[in-house]
């Protein structure tokens, strides 16, 4: 089968043959019919040799969605055909934390399809049977982004809802595909006035229409502006979908007492922690993706209609142009790569 590959640190992906996968015991063989792609990948794409602990080549994609194609030994609760999502983190399901629920953090958790070991954008790719999730009707291509953008983002403002009583202020810094969900989770789930911040005006506009009460242009004034719409107190809820040093400290200077930053883009910035510097009783934390359950809730609030998933949809053999066009920052949708074939 043909897959769209990553050869060399720096390079762009090349189509290569590989063989097709065969399946164990509790896995399932899916015939791809969308794969999402991340900024994740675009790191990859753009990274120097010894920057990732991975061993190439391997397969891109890790935003996947197939159908059932075959049935390892012991898996007997799917059909042939069923349209399944496929979780954006592996993970064993046996060590203390996944039975804690946890399974994002699996030690496991640190490679996986994608990133390491081969991932979906190839005609066929094998999953174990307890990472895959029905999607009943929905579209795949607007589907397959769930995995791993809208569940990442969901995962996050599950863990800070508590905060988010009425009258409190959430702030979303990167208003694209993650945030774009972080907005709607927020929207849909908190009784938080949000706030979208973002350099670019068009992401802005989209965040309103996703249900954005606020949005303001990233800038030096943006901790002010924040300020000023919260009588000075700051937000309760940071959540910083970019990641450099400049908006992971904007996200502190948002922020007030006992409330939380979440440092969820991995765009290699750091921020500044200590006394002065993080308001009192601040939580600060870093997420990773999102549990098993996170993705059969975000695939659930998906079929009842709850959720916009704009996408732009690419034929298998233009992903690498999907990844260029993703790069130079013109696409205004989520780019999806459709079938493997």
């Amino acid at each position: 089968m043909t897959a769209l590959r990553l050869e060399a640190w720096g390079e762009p992906p090349r189509f290569a043959e590989v063989p097709v996968p065969e399946t164990g015991p509790g896995e399932v063989r899916l015939r791809m019919t969308a794969v999402g792609l991340c900024h994740t990948d675009l790191h990859f794409l753009e990274g120097a040799p010894g920057a990732f602990p991975y061993e190439l080549p391997f397969t891109l994609g890790h935003e996947n969605v197939g159908r059932v194609d075959e049935l390892g030994v012991g898996v007997d609760d799917l059909a042939p055909g069923t349209a399944v999502a496929v979780a954006g983190v592996h993970s064993c399901g046996r060590c203390t934390t996944c039975l804690r629920g946890a399974d994002n953090y699996c030690p496991q958790g640190w490679r996986g399809r994608g990133y390491g070991d081969d991932g979906g954008l190839a005609e066929f790719l094998v999953v174990p049977r307890r990472e895959l999730v029905p999607i009943g009707g929905l579209d795949p291509c607007a589907a397959a982004p769930l995995t791993d953008a809208g569940a990442t983002s969901y995962h996050v403002v599950k863990k800070v809802r508590p905060k988010l009583v009425p009258g409190s202020t959430a702030v979303v810094i990167g208003a694209g595909g993650l945030g774009g969900y972080a907005v709607q989770h927020l929207r849909l789930l908190t009784a938080a006035r949000v706030v979208a911040v973002d350099v670019d005006p068009g992401r802005l506009e989209r965040a309103r229409s996703l249900g954005a009460a606020e949005v303001l242009l990233s800038d030096a004034g943006t901790a002010a502006a924040v300020r000023d719409l919260t009588d000075g107190a700051g937000a309760e809820v940071v959540l910083d979908f970019v990641g450099t040093d400049a908006t992971a400290r904007t996200a502190l200077k948002c922020a007030r007492a006992m409330g939380a930053v979440a440092l969820v883009g991995a765009g290699g910035g750091t921020a500044p922690v200590g006394w002065g510097r993080v308001p009192l009783e601040c939580e600060v934390f870093v997420p990773m993706g999102a549990t098993l359950a996170d993705l059969h809730e975000v695939v659930a609030l998906a079929g009842s209609g709850a959720l916009r998933m704009d996408v732009e949809v690419f034929p298998f053999e233009r992903a690498p142009e999907a990844y260029e066009r993703f790069a130079s920052g013109e696409l205004q949708a989520r780019a999806v790569v459709a079938g493997g074939t």
